[in-house]
């Protein structure tokens, strides 16, 4: 690209930039000294110390009970497609496939979703700890439990209709093992999904990292909630550009 297309393109995204940062700006001035006259109350810290106390432990046993409840039927239906797949017909195949993602897909969703209700029941402390602690906990274990069983019966339905595929759940490398059996197509399509899921991450953070800098003037959050998502935002960074180096040095696209 020469040097006059390269100042084109700068000056045409600049504009739209400066709008941002500028509004930003403003927002986050407005917000911070509306707060300086905003009266601090416990009300927050009342709904979350109620929330962990009481409703995180039944979301958690809701999770885990939800869990079964989309995953079998799915899981059941891929199978019975893969029973009766003839190996050469891909639209039967690519069916199956979409219900075994699905059933990844809902299995990890939950998971996420169990570590911060158990976080949630923890948030008041030994002091508050409870029965409904208790159910949180197992309902934990539970979630825990149906995604690593639910994720290895997904992966072995793979692995029976694709004998090259290695790696198990059970496995503390099976990431490394189930990318080193793909072919270079599935390799390519996996290096998209990880490229978009990058960019997700990138732009969630720099959000995120507005909104908790803005909390901690406006409700007193402190800085730990917003050195947790740096943290996060800074692994990925990392882990992208030392992989991209990596990459680079041996010419693999």
């Amino acid at each position: 690209m020469e040097n006059n297309e390269i100042k084109k393109e700068n000056k045409k995204a600049l504009p739209l930039f400066i709008a941002v940062i500028v509004i930003s700006a403003v927002v986050g001035f407005v917000l911070g000294f509306v707060s300086v006259f905003v009266e601090h109350t416990d009300a927050f810290a009342e709904i979350g110390a109620f929330f962990g106390k009481y409703v995180a432990p039944c979301l958690m046993v809701a999770v885990a009970v939800v869990v079964p409840v989309l995953s079998v039927p799915k899981y059941s239906k891929a199978k019975k497609i893969l029973a009766g797949w003839d190996g050469e017909d891909e639209e039967v195949y690519e069916k199956a496939d979409s219900k075994l993602s699905a059933v990844i897909q809902t299995t990890s969703v939950a998971l996420i979703i169990s570590y911060f209700l158990l976080a949630a029941s923890y948030s008041g402390g030994s002091e508050n700890v409870s029965v409904f602690t208790a159910i949180a906990i197992i309902g934990f274990v539970a979630v825990m439990v149906e995604a690593i069983l639910f994720q290895q019966k997904a992966v072995d339905a793979v692995k029976s209709t694709n004998p090259e595929k290695k790696g198990s759940v059970y496995d503390m490398r099976f990431q490394k093992k189930w990318l080193e059996s793909c072919d270079e197509a599935e390799k390519a399509m996996i290096g998209q999904c990880a490229y978009k899921a990058y960019q997700t991450t990138n732009t969630t953070c720099a959000i995120l990292a507005v909104i908790l800098a803005l909390s901690a003037i406006i409700f007193g959050t402190g800085f730990i909630p917003s050195l947790a998502v740096c943290i996060i935002w800074l692994a990925n960074t990392s882990a992208y550009m030392k992989e991209a180096k990596k990459v680079g040095k041996v010419g693999v696209l």
